[in-house]
């Protein structure tokens, strides 16, 4: 990765990932993308991170007489450097399920996105796809044993295929069955079919999840909580964020609903030293957190963090057990509703609402309070 100083005049693309849907109203395109000021960057590119080979014999090889190794379990990243460093830690963000890094990039109706708005502010901006999600790698293999007769159907991982029915309730958006929003509601509506001049632009980035292909995955943290039998088992997303965290020399860990809980499983992976700030974002707490666990997370700054209409009250278990176990052992752990600052109407998908920069600003000043930037090199 070259890091030679450039100028770059950045505005995000628009995803085109296709999610098979009716069209609604008019289509947004790249000339719905509003424009922003001149950013400089000292460097930007991606790369992968972790993976491992697995054999392919005849006839599950894309040629069938040619068997060998395919890599999988790799995770992608892309990254943004500002021309100017606010002598912060990098920050890392990964999604959550059926979705991708474009959860953190350019929103649905075409405002600024967390990545440039962060790189703006000074911080490297790293992005993951989950291993098993997007241009991340996932094992194929399983679905090719099947196709050729030599697996049964009951035994080939599950491909979830989110419907716009879970987006609005998960996502709370407000009734699905009347198409009605909550009143107050500050996700971009008219990207999901509401109101005039709508359209369907962000059930585009909604993907396929396969993350069911890896085996090495503990499963999946619901209820708001995660009861994993060990959160320091080997976890593929988690260990590649360790493994990245590690090869940066420190890194702000974000996740994001299905992934708020991988900043902590990375923070437990074995050979894991360098996780500078763990953020979850809409739940990820842990109920099974035992003393070894405790005594690495009290080192680390904890941001819990969510947001409107939920309909029980919040911090939900076991979030407050969670919190009094950093806090007992001297640990710095910090829980935000939202709501409870005076500020309504969030959904599950905080960093595209239309409040996104707002939101961000929270998460920096936490970063900026809690969060003990590297120690600053002499210049000779």
């Amino acid at each position: 990765m070259q890091n030679s100083e450039l100028r770059l005049w950045v505005s995000a693309s628009l995803c085109a990932l296709a999610l098979t849907m009716p069209s609604v109203g008019i289509a947004q395109d790249v000339k719905d993308v509003q424009p922003s000021q001149n950013l400089v960057l000292k460097g930007m590119g991606s790369f992968f991170v972790g993976g491992n080979t697995h054999f392919v014999g005849s006839p599950y090889s894309y040629a069938a007489n040619q068997p060998g190794n395919v890599m999988i379990n790799q995770m992608y990243v892309q990254f943004m450097k500002p021309a100017k460093n606010n002598n912060q830690w990098p920050i890392v963000f990964v999604h959550g399920c059926c979705l991708s890094s474009k959860s953190w990039q350019t929103t649905p109706d075409g405002r600024m996105g967390w990545d440039e708005y962060f790189v703006r502010q000074g911080f490297d901006v790293y992005l993951a796809d989950q291993v098993g999600r997007a241009r991340s790698g996932f094992n194929g293999l399983q679905y090719q044993k099947v196709r050729y007769g030599d697996a049964p159907g009951t035994s080939n991982p599950e491909i979830r295929l989110p419907t716009d029915n879970f987006a609005w309730n998960t996502f709370r958006w407000g009734n699905f069955a009347t198409l009605t929003p909550y009143s107050d509601e500050r996700f971009p509506m008219n990207t999901v079919g509401v109101g005039p001049n709508s359209n369907l632009n962000f059930y585009k980035q909604v993907i396929p999840d396969m993350t069911a292909t890896l085996d090495t995955s503990p499963p999946g943290c619901t209820g708001g909580g995660c009861y994993v039998s060990d959160p320091g088992a080997f976890h593929n997303t988690a260990k590649a964020l360790s493994d990245l965290a590690n090869d940066l020399g420190g890194a702000i860990l974000v996740g994001h609903s299905q992934s708020s809980s991988h900043p902590t499983f990375a923070a437990l992976q074995q050979g894991s030293h360098s996780v500078r700030g763990i953020i979850q974002l809409e739940t990820g707490c842990f109920g099974n957190l035992d003393a070894s666990d405790i005594d690495i997370l009290k080192n680390i700054p904890i941001l819990i963090m969510e947001a409107d209409h939920y309909p029980t009250p919040r911090p939900a278990a076991p979030c407050p057990q969670e919190i009094q176990q950093i806090t007992n052992a001297g640990g710095d752990i910090t829980y935000i509703h939202i709501p409870d600052l005076g500020i309504y109407g969030n959904s599950h998908m905080m960093m595209l609402d239309n409040n996104n920069l707002q939101i961000a600003d929270i998460i920096i000043n936490w970063i900026n309070e809690h969060v003990k930037g590297p120690k600053k090199v002499a210049q000779n």
